[in-house]
């Protein structure tokens, strides 16, 4: 009787220490989850914030691409509603993103025969927030750093397209505040040397010659054409 009764004991005090154990063992993983938990957040909301604006960006990229590919397929001397339907156009690539928060900069640029060419901006038109239009001049040469060498091409021309977007994420918990997104792309013109441009006088800029523009009136826009 007194050997069952101290295997009784031994058996219960072995089964209490298990259950303490037990006890033990689950506050141990709690406090491991409660400490992986806010690592585990911390990296779903930077991924998710992270893939935002890399999505952003590549909307926004599009953008600049579909700005110059439209106005470099011009057929004949662009207007100021060609320009703002143009801007439409690309705009609506940005969706679902707020579009009217993005700037957007459509210019021509044209090259003398020089080796490296010279660059010169024939025209230029902008629209959105914080966007600039370049300064159109046929004696200021266009800087390497916006229009590289190996762009240029003697007696040619293209079409730089700019664009630029505030990225805000989401969330705003791993990566904070705005994301400034920038973007640049060149197209060479489908069915003429250099797209023209005709403003609201009547005078269209075809390009540049001895350091001025060369414009075409409308009874010579309409030969040209």
């Amino acid at each position: 009787m007194l050997l069952q009764a101290c295997v009784r004991r031994l058996a219960a005090g072995a089964r209490a220490k298990l259950q303490d154990f037990a006890r033990r063992a689950s506050a141990t993983a709690a406090i491991e989850f409660s400490m992986v938990l806010p690592v585990m957040l911390i990296v779903y909301l930077g991924s998710v914030e992270v893939g935002g604006g890399v999505t952003a960006d590549r909307k926004l990229s599009n953008l600049a691409l579909t700005l110059a590919n439209l106005t470099a397929r011009a057929t004949s001397a662009l207007q100021d509603s060609d320009i703002n339907g143009i801007f439409n156009a690309a705009a609506a690539v940005l969706a679902p993103y707020d579009y009217t928060q993005a700037g957007m900069v459509v210019s021509s640029i044209v090259f003398d025969s020089a080796n490296p060419p010279k660059a010169y901006v024939v025209w230029s038109s902008a629209t959105g927030p914080n966007a600039t239009a370049l300064t159109a001049s046929c004696s200021i040469n266009v800087s390497t750093t916006l229009v590289p060498n190996n762009i240029r091409t003697a007696n040619g021309s293209v079409i730089l397209a700019q664009s630029a977007f505030p990225y805000t994420p989401s969330v705003g918990y791993v990566i904070t505040g705005t994301i400034h997104l920038s973007e640049t792309d060149f197209m060479v013109p489908r069915n003429m040397t250099s797209v023209p441009y005709t403003d609201s006088s009547g005078v269209t800029r075809t390009g540049c010659s001895g350091g001025n523009f060369v414009k075409l009136d409308r009874s010579a826009l309409a030969a040209f054409s």
